[in-house]
């Protein structure tokens, strides 16, 4: 589960990194709306994915950096996400696991495997951590971010 106070403080300390950015222009570069900004520095609301992979963009950081599960902020070259959908066969191909044994492995309930592969609905980013700490990498390789 993410911790909301690292992940405040990460987002502060990138924010002063980033020229003293307030989370009004953050919010305004994002596109997203400006209290939720707000939240977040308080530790008041998890991310969405798609804000998660929208702050890494911004601040050119790994996701694993902006939640503090690294501690290092490496300058490293991420490419767009591709639908989860998408990255998900990708995975199952990768890990070398059929669809039941992904979803059987990673205690995945099989409706939600395929809502995500349908792409009716979008994991959680509690979901993709684990994803992530099941097969030991990065969340940026499971979201495709990153080869």
């Amino acid at each position: 589960m993410i911790n909301l106070s690292n992940f405040a403080e990460i987002l502060s300390a990138l924010m002063f990194e980033h020229n003293n950015i307030n989370g009004k222009s953050l919010a305004n570069a994002l596109g997203i709306a400006a209290p939720t900004i707000t939240r977040y520095l308080k530790s008041e609301r998890t991310p969405s994915v798609e804000n998660l992979i929208l702050l890494a963009d911004y601040f050119n950081c790994s996701i694993d950096y902006l939640l503090g599960l690294e501690e290092e902020n490496s300058n490293l070259t991420f490419k767009p996400c591709p639908p989860f959908s998408q990255q998900l066969v990708y995975l199952t191909k990768y890990f070398k696991l059929t669809y039941y044994a992904f979803y059987h492995t990673v205690k995945i309930s099989e409706s939600t495997f395929f809502e995500w592969k349908n792409g009716t609905t979008v994991p959680t980013i509690d979901s993709i951590i684990k994803i992530a700490k099941h097969f030991d990498c990065r969340i940026d390789f499971v979201l495709g971010r990153e080869n």
